[in-house]
């Protein structure tokens, strides 16, 4: 059974809305096969932008409050300059525990500045976006004598007291009416 051109042309003519469905079907079918692999990228992107888009919503509603986070931080930042110590005013540094000292009625043993904390200078080879920091600790050795009250009384003051500070050790020793106490503190300072 052989398919000639004219016997093609008499069925195509009679049956023309027979041909245009297969010729749209096989169109539709042509397009499907070449969409479908589309369809994963094209909901991976619409995952993206949506989070894309909820991020950017929810940086505009906090940015209505970027203003008063940032008066707050530079206060914040205000007080903790003023509070932090210069370790070069070793003299200054050490009045403020000499302050302590009459305030409470502690005896000092020892009182020493051990040192300042390096503060890491960039290396010139490695591109650091890292900035230099902002404040370093000061470490003093203390070791103070005392009756049990006034030992607390100078803890509390020093917990209390002008300057930010970190403990780093403590050792009591002592029976009776007399304690000995020997600290390790940083204050912190600004470089």
């Amino acid at each position: 059974m052989s398919l000639d051109t004219r016997a093609l042309a008499t069925f195509v003519k009679k049956n023309p809305l027979l041909i245009a469905c297969i010729v749209l079907g096989l169109g539709l079918l042509a397009t499907l096969y070449m969409r479908s692999g589309l369809r994963e990228e094209q909901q991976a992107e619409l995952a993206q932008k949506s989070t894309e888009g909820k991020r950017y919503h929810e940086n505009l509603i906090n940015a209505i409050r970027l203003d008063d986070e940032l008066k707050a931080v530079t206060e914040a930042n205000r007080v903790a300059r003023e509070r932090a110590i210069k370790p070069a005013n070793l003299a200054e540094n050490l009045q403020y525990f000499y302050r302590l000292e009459a305030e409470t009625g502690v005896t000092y043993t020892d009182l020493r500045q051990q040192g300042v904390a390096a503060a890491k200078a960039p290396d010139p080879k490695k591109k650091s976006k890292e900035p230099p920091p902002a404040y370093v600790p000061v470490t003093y050795s203390i070791s103070v004598e005392g009756d049990f009250p006034k030992i607390i009384a100078f803890l509390r003051s020093l917990e209390h007291g002008v300057h930010f500070y970190r403990l780093n050790s403590l050792i009591a020793s002592g029976t009776g009416p007399k304690v000995t106490l020997h600290l390790n503190v940083d204050l912190l300072g600004q470089p």
